[in-house]
């Protein structure tokens, strides 16, 4: 398979899930729980992200532990997109001296 539609794909996932976290934030759709007063995984999720990204790392992971999930996967899609343009600069390079 050809490197580039990978990374295409890649991208495309990462963009849909950002639009997605995006969406959720601005327009947040009202969960069952909401309703029937049960807990469910993403109890305090909203909560979570407001307060990691005020630097109250403490108590987002108290609000909600998936935080930690969520911030190790951002790391990893932000640390392939910069090792991609990183490599995409490099290639360039190399061939234009």
């Amino acid at each position: 398979m050809n490197r580039q539609i990978v990374r295409e794909v890649r991208y495309a996932v990462y963009f849909a899930l950002l639009v997605n976290g995006f969406l959720q934030w601005l327009i947040p759709f009202e969960y069952r729980c909401n309703r029937t007063g049960e807990e469910c995984f993403a109890c305090g999720l909203r909560t979570a992200v407001s307060l990691f990204l005020q630097g109250r790392f403490a108590e987002a992971y108290q609000s909600n532990k998936l935080i930690v999930v969520i911030v190790i996967a951002g790391l990893i899609m932000a640390a392939d997109v910069l090792h991609s343009l990183y490599q995409r600069c490099r290639e360039k390079r190399s061939v234009h001296p």
